[in-house]
């Protein structure tokens, strides 16, 4: 596995393992990390993802929805 994409695992192991503390802080926000670090956050997916590209100079960061688990889904 090169580099970049072992870095890309790594930051997503972080979102689980510290799910706790991010669900206090990130509750029901987009969240970029990179490095272990959170670099972006909001409610807009597409604003997270662009600012995280500015600050890391990466295209591919990790962008997750920090969710609380109250929120139902459905389609039909």
């Amino acid at each position: 596995m090169n580099k970049a994409m072992q870095e890309f695992w790594e930051d997503l192991r972080l979102v689980e393992s510290h799910h706790t503390q991010l669900l206090s802080r990130y509750k029901d926000l987009w969240v970029a990390i990179k490095n272990k670090e959170v670099v972006s956050f909001g409610s807009d997916l597409s604003k997270v993802k662009m600012e995280a590209r500015a600050k890391t100079g990466k295209e591919d960061v990790p962008v997750l929805f920090v969710e609380c688990g109250e929120h139902i889904y459905g389609q039909s």
